[in-house]
Formats: structure tokens, C-alpha cells, sequence
């Protein structure tokens, strides 16, 4: 190990943020006790084909809870099939969609349940704006649907209906061609729309809703039939909002980002936490001025839609960059820029040298995270030091040392106690 001293990069100090860590301890059984309720129990009969919808996003425990759900289709004698919701991903195709839930451990000799995939969808007709909404075929053509999706902020989608389960159904389920239709208008009036449409056309018969805590863990799961899906919705991303962590320092000069990808967001990076001025334009919301990025998580299987919002990327991110498949989600998504390629540094340690180039390391206001989904432990510059001490619901836990291995590749720092 090589420590790099170099008045380049600033003295870091590693802090811990306090954030809300209550969850559900037996995901299981909770799912069980909200598929009991009245009103959702006989909403599958027996004989009934089920269309369990799943998306691409990495949910916590998201196997677990198919695996319940499945388990609780064929105790009523009813036949459970997995279909993918998530529009364009997987490079659009039928096995790259399965390929991505396998990923999530949703396959059927772990889940008990067939995995349908296919890019075939139904034309249902045009919202009362003209938009048109498309719907998987096979989970259009079964006896009832199931939707399984997380309940939070979306990167762009603003307003009281963001990323659950009405974008699951009308982005997710309608695949490429529903997906690019959404994108193509306003979201926040084409997702509501779109969804009435299929809750109306479409055999929905309850949504399975999840919002998580600032740990990625499991914190609320709620059984919504399908009635009360969009006001229930609207209820629980209250709650998401709420168990949101974010970066209490703002605005920064300086962010270095370790890792971006699709199981982190859909853009990357989160943009409630880089900004969404950064993905759409318009008034500066979070200022940060300049982002380098240093790697690409395996989950995202080559796709790197949203590396256009980074300033400096690693060669190594670059290199397992998928062209089609960045190429195919940024389209259908409509943020061409998403797909832009940064300045690329030839290691990690050149490309926090480029994005530091001109501040000075004694006054620079920097921070370095895991992702943009991981906010507990983070480490800032001392430019930053005071105004962290003062924040209510922030340790500083000690300095710390930017260290970099031979190869130019950064390490975690060690706290100096």
C-alpha cells in the first residue's frame, strides 16, 4: 500500500450520519400477514393464472418477498408465473430481462414460480391525453396481476406519484415500446394516466408496495388492492421521502462517487442526491461542481446510463461500459446526455486529481461516498469541518488519509483514532 500525500488532495475526515435504521426483522411473515387481509385474499382464486410483475431494481430481500408471494399463489391452487417489468433494461431483450432477475435470485428453482419473459406487449388504447399504454402480453392475457415494487423518489418523475407501483405497471410492464412511450411525454402526467387506463383494461388485482430505510433495508410492506393503489401510493412515498438520506452539506465543490450503477439507481446516481438540475437542466437544485466517478457495479451488466451526469470516469469504468445496452435504456429514457461519455482518467487517482484541479486542498468543500445510496459513513474535506461539527445528526469519527494502492486504484481510508 502506497499512502499519496500530495497537495493535490485535501486531509479527509470520515463522519457517520445518524440516520433511521428501524426495519422489519421477518420480511416473510410480514408479507404472509398483508396477503391474509380480507381484502386481498380473495383476490386470486383458485384455477386463476397469476402474472407476478417484478422489476430491474435491486429491492432488498426482493427474492424472499417473490418467494412468499409464490408460495402463497399455490396454496390457494392458483399458477404463479414471474414476468419482468422493467421496460428497455436488458438491452430490450427477452433473455437480458430474465438474465437481470436472475441476478436478483428470482428464477424458478429458487422461487418456485416460471420466469415468462418476452417483449411481446397489447396496445390498450390512448389516455385521455393521447398517450398511448402498452402492457406485457402474457401478464395482460393472464387471470390477475400482481405488482411487486419499491415506493421511493424517482430520479426525474416529480409530484405525488414517482417510482412504485403505477410506474411499474405503465413503464415496467410496458416494456420497450410502453417505456418509450411514457418517456416521451410529461411522466408526471403520462405514469398517473397510463395507470388508470390499465388498472381499468388490465386484470390488477393488488400491488404489493415496499419502502425501505436509509440502510437499503426492508422498513414498511403493504398490500394495496387495486382500488386504493394511487392514494395509497401517494401515502407511502411520504413516508420514502422521509427515510431518504441525502448529503447534509450543500452546496460542495467536489464529489467523488466510488461507485454508479442500475441496482444503486435508475440514472446511476441518484439525482435527489447529485442534483436532477444535473440530468434535466434548469435551477440549480443541489450545487456541486464537478463529480468524478470511479466504478461501475457489477449488477448493471455493462449499463451505464447516467455516466453523462459525471465530469471525470476511470478507464476501468469505461472499458465495462455495454454501448447497446447504455445505448438502448438513455433512448427509450429520452436523456441521450445520460449516455455522454466523461473525461477518462487513466486510474482512480488521476481522476480525483482532475476534478480537484484548481481548488485549493486546505479550503475545498469535497466529499467522497460509496454510492448515492449508502450515506451512513462518508468522508469530507477539511474545507467542510466546520460546518459538518455544527450539524445536528453528524459524528466526525477522525482524519483520515486518501490512500491509493500501486496501480492508482483508491482504498478505503483508514480512520486515524
Amino acid at each position: 500500500m502506497v499512502v499519496v500525500r500530495d497537495m493535490d488532495f485535501p486531509r479527509l475526515y470520515k463522519v457517520r450520519q445518524k440516520l433511521n435504521d428501524a426495519k422489519i426483522q421477518d420480511v416473510s411473515g410480514e408479507v404472509l400477514s398483508q396477503l391474509r387481509q380480507s381484502e386481498i385474499e380473495n383476490k386470486v382464486r383458485a384455477g386463476q393464472s397469476v402474472a407476478i410483475a417484478v422489476g430491474s431494481r435491486g429491492i432488498s430481500e426482493i427474492d424472499t418477498i417473490v418467494k412468499t408471494v409464490v408460495h402463497w399463489i399455490r396454496d390457494k391452487q392458483a399458477e404463479p408465473f414471474i414476468v419482468p417489468a422493467m421496460g428497455s433494461h436488458g438491452n430490450a431483450t427477452a433473455e437480458g430481462q430474465a438474465d437481470l432477475l436472475r441476478g436478483y435470485g428470482i428464477y424458478e428453482t429458487n422461487v418456485g414460480a416460471p420466469v415468462v419473459s418476452s417483449m411481446d406487449v397489447d396496445f390498450l388504447g390512448d389516455t385521455s391525453s393521447g398517450i398511448p399504454v402498452y402492457l406485457d402480453h402474457q401478464a395482460f392475457t393472464a387471470d390477475a396481476i400482481i405488482l411487486i415494487n419499491r415506493i421511493k423518489p424517482h430520479t426525474t418523475l416529480t409530484g405525488p406519484i414517482q417510482s412504485g407501483l403505477m410506474k411499474l405497471m405503465t413503464v415496467g410492464l410496458g416494456k420497450q415500446r410502453g417505456a418509450e412511450s411514457m418517456h416521451r411525454h410529461q411522466l408526471a402526467v403520462a405514469v398517473p394516466e397510463a395507470a388508470r387506463l390499465i388498472m381499468k383494461r388490465a386484470p390488477i388485482a393488488f400491488g404489493l408496495a415496499i419502502v425501505e430505510n436509509a440502510f437499503h433495508q426492508t422498513y414498511k410492506i403493504k398490500a394495496v388492492p387495486v382500488e386504493r393503489i394511487e392514494a395509497e401510493e401517494k401515502l407511502l412515498l411520504q413516508e420514502a421521502v422521509k427515510n431518504l438520506p441525502v448529503i447534509p452539506l450543500d452546496p460542495l465543490d467536489v464529489l467523488v462517487v466510488d461507485w454508479m450503477g442500475k441496482n444503486i439507481s435508475g440514472s446511476g446516481m441518484d439525482t435527489n442526491i447529485v442534483g436532477l438540475w444535473r440530468r434535466n437542466g434548469g435551477p440549480v437544485d443541489k450545487l456541486i461542481q464537478r463529480i468524478a466517478v470511479l466504478g461501475l457495479t457489477e449488477e448493471s451488466h455493462g449499463n451505464a446510463a447516467g455516466v453523462g451526469m459525471a465530469d471525470a470516469i476511470t478507464k476501468r469504468i469505461y472499458e465495462n461500459i455495454d454501448l447497446p445496452t447504455t445505448y438502448m435504456n438513455s433512448r427509450t429514457a429520452g436523456f441521450l446526455a445520460g449516455a455522454k461519455i466523461p473525461m477518462v482518467l487513466e486510474t482512480d487517482q488521476e481522476a480525483v486529481r482532475a476534478v480537484l484541479e484548481g481548488f485549493d486542498p486546505n479550503t475545498v468543500r469535497l466529499v467522497r461516498i460509496k454510492n448515492t445510496l449508502s450515506l451512513e459513513y462518508f468522508f469530507i474535506s477539511e474545507g467542510l469541518l466546520d460546518e459538518a461539527s455544527r450539524l445536528e445528526g453528524l459524528e466526525i469519527l477522525g482524519q483520515a488519509e486518501m490512500k491509493f494502492n500501486n496501480d492508482g486504484r483508491i482504498e478505503e481510508e483508514a480512520v486515524i483514532t
